[in-house]
């Protein structure tokens, strides 16, 4: 018995135990981003940047602008968790910025471009209209349809008038159902919009819907839409 304990007593010094690897944490926008351009120069690109430790679990941040029908522009994310692109933007364009890992995505932030620190787009009856940041479709072949519902939740005191319910830009593949704009939604009156997804090409990208608010305050919702092959 007494060997016994000697080789217990070896294992417990030696006999390591390999850890088991914590999961990546989710993608997330976790400092300030900075925004710097030049409002004399024509055509001037805006910088933005994202200094150290502001993306975390991610390893690209993805920018759009949704007041100009632009290409998004997406850029790595360094191993101090910075970024630094450029976008075709002026001064209180909103931008919508995702950091990303795969498919995994982190909540979008809508900021107001300008120089210096970007600040959240004002986002009027925010307790009251709701509406999804984000919607994904199911996968599905060319020539196929898949459908997914967005609910517009609208619990306001006051009538809520939407003046346009459209995409960004135009986007093959994506097409629009259901809620039509301009309408008026009154107190608490909800309404459904179906988007559809009937892919004519390959690879349908992602796009972002608007849906402005003209009463009874001026507002937005942006809404991102993108194809997912998870069931």
């Amino acid at each position: 018995m007494r060997w016994l304990a000697v080789l217990l007593v070896a294992c417990v010094a030696g006999c390591g135990v390999n850890p088991i690897p914590e999961p990546p944490s989710a993608p997330a926008l976790a400092g300030d981003v900075v925004g710097a351009m030049c409002d004399e120069c024509d055509g001037a690109l805006m910088d933005v940047t994202g200094g150290p430790g502001s993306v975390k679990g991610a390893d690209l941040v993805w920018v759009v602008n949704l007041d100009r029908p632009v290409a998004p522009v997406v850029a790595p994310v360094a191993e101090d968790g910075s970024f630094a692109l450029q976008i075709d933007a002026i001064r209180g364009h909103e931008l919508r910025l995702q950091a990303r890992r795969g498919a995994a995505r982190s909540a979008p932030a809508d900021l107001v471009a300008r120089n210096g620190v970007l600040e959240p787009a004002p986002r009027p009856l925010a307790d009251c209209f709701r509406v999804e940041p984000e919607l994904a479709l199911p996968e599905t072949a060319v020539g196929a349809v898949s459908t997914r519902t967005l609910p517009l939740v609208h619990t306001c005191a006051a009538p809520l008038a939407i003046d346009a319910i459209a995409l960004r830009a135009p986007a093959p593949g994506y097409l629009l159902e259901g809620a039509t704009a301009p309408v008026v939604l009154e107190a608490g009156e909800e309404a459904d919009l179906s988007v559809v997804l009937q892919p004519v090409e390959d690879e349908t990208r992602e796009e972002v819907l608007l849906i402005e608010v003209s009463s009874p305050e001026v507002s937005r919702r942006a809404v991102t839409l993108f194809v997912s092959d998870a069931p």
